[in-house]
């Protein structure tokens, strides 16, 4: 029976259940077992249909049935979703009121919190102003603390206050034709489509703009000054030539390039922006097929919203160089672009040029550490269960999964922030002393060292000789590349209409493939016939003579070989040959450069190049000889620099870039650990105020409860944080705001379940993979799934007595603290 005074989902909830729909629900399920598939799907991929049927098969072996055809599925999602959004707004709602109750001081005032994402018409910000609360609460050790001012009088002018990184997730889309979705009620980190609009429209209308005028003076220029050849962009540190090589290696860098079908997918993938300890602070949907720049130029402007007007960024991004170039070309983010100090995610470094590498690389490039910018990739290696799902899912159902992810990783590595800390900074003193030893070892002094290093970064990045551009031979040289490229995709062609023929599973990646192979062949076919007709009289001689040249064969063997890896299965037995006959080739004229030099043939000072393993080709590293010019000096009197021929000054560079990222990962990780104290001390006493608050004005009992909940599991956090920070430098002074016996005073040890077996028990070969280690260490999670099954069983004790029986005395109170309660005092009162 339902009493009509109150509504039926009211009084489902307490007692303990939650309604399927708001009116008339048909079925309730307990708080308690919507707990545990909420933690369930946070550590596997959610799939409601699969938990329904197999609870559904459990109560039919249990002898009960559901009677109705669709069985359980649709009501449970409905009621997993909405308490899912139930608990997320519980969290906004404290979270906003602890924003209004939060006082900082008065000469660093905060920047407006009210939304996650910048709004260009109103820029509210001031010199003065330390990052918005919505990025302290995404990365304390970030932008947490108001004393980031104070240090970049102790940086060096080249270290930045905070790391970031960029990259796009092409797997995480979304099928066409799915049916649409309701809009949550929930805040997201997802940017709105109209910010990404609107970025899109302002890129393309200064690109047009700028386009426009450069043509005008372009063409001026050639009929003054003529070719220009290779030079520096205006505010570049590599040339033209380094930044076409870079772009035409990576598929990134091609907006053009298709990498998901916009006829089969509504949405492509994601774009994520993360710091450097991968924690979230903005992610953007993708709509095009290609990986366009105003997605990640929406990210950058979004975050610069959230941050004072002197507080400087470190950007990871695998094509780093080519965004600045567009940045400082077309004039995007032209009032950020001074604080972005740009460089290139570790992983993706060697597949830039070497010029490239000696300005951008992280491990070169001043300022970032030991950074290695590749958060996005361990976050998308974290969210890959989510593919299979979410591929057929509706629009905001998709960014709420995700969102929901997104925050229970950030939980999660909330409570490990100390051990990061502390991980990294182990790291960094081991390679400290290793770098030192070096240096050393090398017998060079610091600023000779230094010296050779700035001649080494102007020798490898001035421009190359200037050649006219429309020489007969370049052309020549221009058509015999397009055949080539001609020839491989009309091969793959074939073999893709073969497999068509036969027939494949996956028929739609098939019919994009044929069609983007029918593109690359109509295009190669017309980029042909425009070479060969700017060919002129005897252009096609000077082919037909250069293609029967073995050594220009040579040339393009090694193109192909250099873009091997990122060709498809079908081609590598036609790549197999390319690379056993280069390598044998390239060996052999380095042995003959070496007989040559002991016979006294070779020029004065010639130094032969090394030879390349055959097995070691594509596990160069970045130091490695083979990115060295040497031997190929043009100094008139023959003398190599010591950069280049000195082995001691060569490894002692080596160590002392080493040392310097050392030194300034010291610097990040001292700073972000003292923030990460003041972030808690300031949260603690916000949440403390509002609590006293709530208590003596006796306005809100549930808000009180709940904060004092979150007070206890607060402390329990700062304890834990203490302890893995124990033997970090300086830990035994710092001030956490309070003492360890008022924190010990509002945390509730959790009762642990403890299960003695004999080794004997143990059955053959499920032995524990820790066996060995120290048996004191015990798994926080298992811990919490203890804490949470004891806690469920001790409610279901408590169910059984009658409602006289039930007390929630103070003792029963100080027993839950600190856990997940099943109501608030409130709601117990109106049992």
């Amino acid at each position: 029976m339902v009493c009509s005074c109150v509504p039926a989902a009211v009084q489902l909830l307490w007692m303990g259940y939650f309604p399927c729909a708001p009116l008339g629900p048909t079925l309730a399920v307990s708080l308690q077992l919507l707990s545990l598939v909420r933690q369930l799907f946070m550590w596997m991929p959610p799939n409601t249909s699969a938990w329904c049927e197999s609870f559904e098969a459990y109560l039919a072996g249990m002898g009960y049935k559901v009677d109705t055809k669709e069985g359980i599925r649709r009501r449970f999602g409905n009621a997993y979703h909405w308490y899912c959004i139930l608990e997320i707004s519980l969290d906004e709602h404290i979270q906003q009121q602890l924003q209004k109750s939060i006082s900082p001081p008065s000469d660093i005032p905060l920047a407006d919190a009210s939304s996650s994402h910048y709004s260009p018409d109103s820029d509210v910000f001031s010199s003065k102003m330390r990052p918005s609360q919505y990025l302290q609460q995404c990365c304390p050790l970030c932008f947490g603390g108001h004393n980031w001012q104070s240090n970049n009088s102790q940086q060096s002018p080249s270290d930045v206050d905070a790391i970031v990184c960029i990259d796009p997730c092409f797997t995480q889309k979304r099928r066409s034709g799915q049916p649409d979705d309701p809009v949550n009620p929930t805040a997201t980190v997802f940017l709105s489509p109209e910010d990404i609009q609107a970025m899109e429209c302002e890129v393309d209308g200064l690109r047009k703009s700028k386009s426009a005028n450069q043509r005008r003076s372009g063409q001026a220029s050639r009929r003054n000054h003529g070719d220009e050849g290779d030079v520096f962009e205006e505010g570049m540190r590599i040339t033209t030539s380094v930044l076409k090589g870079c772009n035409d290696s990576f598929t990134a860098a091609d907006e053009r390039r298709q990498k998901a079908s916009t006829q089969f997918f509504s949405d492509t993938g994601v774009m994520a922006l993360l710091c450097r300890h991968d924690r979230v602070i903005h992610l953007a949907n993708m709509t095009s097929a290609g990986e366009k720049q105003h997605y990640a130029l929406a990210l950058i402007r979004s975050l610069f919203g959230h941050l004072p007007s002197n507080f400087r960024v470190g950007l990871l991004y695998d094509i780093g160089c080519q965004l600045e170039q567009s940045c400082r070309k077309w004039g995007f983010l032209k009032s950020f672009l001074p604080r972005i100090s740009f460089a290139i995610s570790v992983f993706h470094a060697f597949g830039h040029q070497w010029a490239c590498q000696l300005i951008y690389h992280p491990r070169k490039r001043e300022g970032f550490g030991l950074s290695d910018g590749e958060g996005c990739e361990r976050f998308w290696s974290s969210i890959k269960g989510l593919i299979p799902s979410l591929r057929v899912s509706g629009y905001h159902q998709r960014l709420f999964v995700i969102d929901f992810q997104v925050h229970h990783l950030d939980m999660k590595s909330l409570n490990g922030l100390g051990q990061w800390l502390l991980r990294h900074w182990n790291h960094c003193q081991e390679k400290k002393a290793s770098a030192s030893k070096g240096l050393r070892r090398c017998g060079v002094d610091i600023p000779t060292l230094q010296a050779e290093w700035d001649a080494q970064i102007a020798a490898q990045t001035k421009p190359t000789p200037r050649h006219t551009s429309k020489s007969v031979e370049n052309i020549v040289l221009q058509v015999m590349e397009t055949q080539k490229s001609l020839e491989i995709y009309e091969a793959k062609l074939v073999v893709l209409e073969q497999d068509l023929l036969h027939g494949v599973p996956d028929m739609i990646n098939l019919n994009i493939q044929i069609t983007e192979c029918h593109k690359k062949v109509m295009n190669f076919k017309q980029a042909l016939q425009r070479q060969r007709s700017t060919l002129g009289l005897n252009g096609p001689a000077d082919l037909a003579r250069i293609q029967n040249n073995h050594l220009r064969q040579r040339k393009f063997e090694l193109e192909r070989l250099e873009q091997s890896y990122r060709h498809t299965v079908s081609e590598q037995r036609l790549q197999y040959h390319t690379e056993a006959s280069v390598k044998c080739s390239y060996n052999n004229l380095c042995l003959q450069m070496v007989g040559l030099i002991h016979k006294g043939k070779a020029p004065q000072g010639s130094i032969a190049p090394l030879l390349i393993p055959r097995d070691s080709l594509f596990k160069l590293d970045v130091d490695d000889d083979i990115w060295q010019d040497v031997g190929l000096g043009d100094d008139a009197d023959g003398v190599l620099p010591a950069w280049l021929a000195d082995d001691k000054v060569r490894s002692g560079i080596r160590s002392l870039l080493e040392l310097r990222r050392c030194e300034e990962e010291e610097r990040h990780l001292l700073k972000e650990k003292q923030a990460l104290v003041l972030w808690f001390s300031e949260q603690w006493a916000c949440m403390q105020r509002l609590w006293r608050m709530q208590l003596t004005s006796n306005v809100d009992d549930d808000l009180a409860y709940e904060l004092n909940c979150r007070l206890s599991k607060l402390a329990g956090l700062c304890l834990m944080w203490q302890k893995q920070l124990s033997d970090f430098p300086g830990a035994a002074y710092e001030n956490w705001g309070l003492s360890n016996e008022d924190l010990h005073s509002m945390v509730q040890v959790p009762r642990l379940m403890c299960v003695d077996a004999d080794d004997g028990e143990r059955l053959d070969g499920f032995e524990s993979e820790g066996e060995g280690e120290d048996d004191t260490v015990l798994d926080d999670e298992l811990l919490y799934v203890a804490e949470e099954f004891a806690l469920a069983d001790e409610y279901h004790q408590h169910n059984d007595m009658s409602l006289a029986e039930l007390s929630w005395g103070d003792e029963m109170d100080s027993d839950l603290l600190g856990m997940d309660p099943p109501s608030s005092p409130s709601k117990r009162a109106r049992r």
